[in-house]
């Protein structure tokens, strides 16, 4: 294909443009939308995070932001979409927002651009047609209407899934300040990039798909750093063999690390039990690992070992290190090792590992050093991994942290009973074992104790749902790897408060807030500000999640509070409910939107409950949450007072809610 035709097939779009070039259709065989808030979060984020970066830079300075591909097939001159329309609504949904929030006045740009944006963004959304459809999807259809024209009808049956995404997208909005929302709209539509596929008219679509389905898996990221490292100490067959057991034993983050060993490295590694960390060294593993490993690097048809598997070129790495197989080991008490799932995935826990390490060398680094961003991971690592020195010491923290991570870090754990958070460890040669069999049990002898971790780490897990932002796992790592002597429970715990309380007061109420790296590595998780402002509660669906949730823990912990807390756990309720109704149902009285959007009037809910109950009166809202497992703490305390919801029992209930944190936050831990 020549240049002239690629460039025919292929358009770099900005989000201006690709809104004002041509129409675009869902076709029906396509899923529905999807999406659900950690994609939203983790989309607005990305686009935001670039913002930042180039916010103090001139316009023709400013580098684009690569959002993805669309892949469309031209149809009587409407693009059908074929890969990307997940996406594609998400930033329509996004652009509705938009519109809706320009059309009341509440964008506000820097005063040297003001005048020249907003004329730019008048045209903009003038310019911008309802131009994405789905194909015989009559609710997607009318959920995209309403919410491009702000006209959304509780009373229609509309796709809730739109709805949910136009309600996530408002929200994580509110969250940016006046100046702030300017920049990221200027940045949204004119660096933010897209690029445009063209599948050529005489494509046979059904071979197409045939083709997408079965291309494979690409390489990803991690695979191919992984790559690198080997590369880089390649001259020596023992750290590369090395290298390579660590690197898949920690791979499988839903697996405890001892699995990716056999029975002597297990024992030379986490000693007698098993549930300890004994290695000082990455050269101290060698002698064990070369003399004792059972494992065997696949053999060609001569039965010798293949010359071509020890080179470490990435196509290698997949075809020959991969299918070395980590060791068998008999379990008690346990359905299989994939019963837990992990809370993050690889390439992202790399990051973190990457952080911590670099953190105790330099004692305090920031975000632009190592982001939490696994789009980055190859171009983070680039300068890291220098020498072969530099790939061991960062090995043997791999293996340190994942052994931590397992046994400090919450785990989502799946049994015959049901799912359910799990903070535990595994351990063998116990009275309880026979025939190296190993089982799990609570990581803290003391069960309220390890309960009281699980919660504290289950709130911070819940109230950041994507992995760019899981900064308390960054901090919690931090001091599991920092602690020398044995981890308690009592201590871990003081920790866990001590960051949860340095969240509230200088990020969420304060009125300068902090960025976390600085809240975590500057300031070593304690808060430093006392001017807390509580007026930040009164926001209605903009307060921020992590402060419902961290009320719920100090109403959890409190046994002074004696509203029924059995069943109780965090669980990804992302939705700011107003338990009284912003627009109630005909017949019933409006409250004025000061006592509406007071903190005694909201609580966190499931994105699919406040969609179906939004108009409700609290009555019909309690008959309904009666049924379900597990509200909030919170909930179940306005519940309480459900049957004469008003302006009177909503201040009463606000002004204890806030003497509660009030009192906690004033306290020195």
């Amino acid at each position: 294909m020549s240049n002239n035709q690629e460039n025919k097939y292929l358009k770099e779009l900005s989000i201006k443009k690709l809104f004002k070039s041509g129409n675009y259709i869902v076709p029906i065989y396509q899923r529905n939308y999807a999406w659900s808030e950690k994609e939203i979060t983790q989309l607005i984020d990305d686009i935001n995070d670039y913002c930042k970066e180039n916010k103090d830079k001139k316009e023709n300075e400013k580098n684009n932001y690569y959002i993805g591909t669309l892949v469309v097939y031209k149809k009587d001159n409407i693009y059908e979409i074929i890969d990307g329309q997940q996406r594609l609504t998400t930033l329509y949904i996004l652009i509705s927002v938009l519109k809706n929030k320009f059309e009341k006045g509440e964008i506000h740009f820097v005063v040297e651009s003001k005048e020249k944006l907003q004329e730019a963004l008048k045209k903009i959304f003038e310019n911008i047609n309802f131009n994405l459809k789905f194909e015989s999807r009559e609710k997607s259809q009318k959920a995209l209407k309403e919410i491009f024209e702000s006209k959304i009808s509780p009373k229609d049956e509309l796709n809730t899934s739109i709805i949910n995404g136009y309600e996530i997208i408002e929200k994580k909005l509110k969250q940016l300040e006046n100046e702030e929302l300017g920049l990221f709209v200027e940045y949204l539509f004119l660096n933010v990039q897209i690029l445009r596929v063209e599948v050529p008219q005489d494509t046979d679509l059904n071979h197409y798909f045939e083709i997408m389905n079965n291309r494979g898996e690409q390489l990803e990221k991690h695979e191919i750093l992984k790559s690198r490292m080997l590369n880089v100490i390649k001259e020596n067959p023992d750290d590369t063999r090395l290298f390579n057991t660590i690197w898949e034993a920690c791979a499988n983050m839903d697996s405890y690390i001892q699995y990716g060993f056999n029975i002597e490295e297990r024992t030379t590694i986490f000693g007698n039990n098993w549930n300890e960390f004994k290695i000082d060294t990455f050269d101290n593993l060698k002698p064990k690992e070369t003399k004792q490993d059972t494992r065997e690097i696949p053999k060609n048809e001569d039965d010798k070992v293949s010359e071509e598997c020890k080179k470490p070129t990435i196509q290698n790495i997949i075809t020959c290190y991969s299918k070395v197989s980590p060791p068998n080991i008999k379990q008690n008490n346990a359905d299989s090792p994939e019963q837990f799932n992990s809370v993050i995935n690889f390439p992202n826990f790399l990051l973190h590992v990457l952080k911590i390490q670099e953190n105790a060398k330099k004692n305090n680094i920031d975000d632009k050093t190592v982001p939490l961003d696994d789009k980055r991971l190859l171009e983070v690592f680039e300068e890291k991994i220098l020498s072969a020195d530099h790939v061991k010491e960062f090995a043997y923290n791999l293996l340190k942290i994942k052994f931590l991570f397992d046994n400090y870090i919450i785990k989502r754990e799946y049994t015959s009973k049901g799912d359910s958070w799990s903070l535990k460890q595994l351990v063998i040669n116990d009275k309880e074992s026979k025939n190296n069999t190993a089982y799990y049990k609570n990581r803290f002898e003391e069960k309220d104790k390890n309960e009281t971790v699980l919660m504290l780490l289950s709130m911070f897990h819940v109230s950041a749902p994507t992995m760019i932002y899981k900064h308390w796992l960054s901090a919690s790592l931090k001091y599991l790897f920092k602690e020398t002597q044995q981890i308690l429970a009592d201590s871990y715990i003081i920790y866990l408060e001590k960051l949860a309380k340095a969240y509230m007061k200088d990020r969420y109420l304060s009125i300068n807030p902090k960025e976390y790296h600085e809240i975590i590595y500057t300031n070593n998780g304690e808060g430093r500000n006392d001017n807390i402002n509580y007026e930040y509660l009164n926001k209605g669906t903009a307060v921020e999640n992590f402060i419902f949730n961290y009320l719920d823990y100090l109403l959890w912990k409190d046994e002074n509070i004696k509203i029924n807390k059995t069943n109780f756990s965090f669980a990804f309720r992302s939705s700011v409910e107003h338990y009284y109704p912003q627009n109630p149902m005909k017949n019933i009285d409006k409250l004025e939107e000061t006592i509406l959007n007071c903190f005694g009037n909201l609580c966190l809910v499931t994105n699919s409950e406040n969609s179906r109950l939004s108009n409700f009166t609290p009555k019909a809202k309690k008959d309904f949450y009666l049924k379900q497992q597990n509200q909030s703490i919170k909930q179940r305390i306005m519940m309480e007072d459900t049957d004469n919801w008003n302006k009177v029992n909503i201040k009463k209930h606000q002004n204890e809610m806030i003497d509660i944190l009030k009192g906690t936050l004033n306290d020195t831990i």
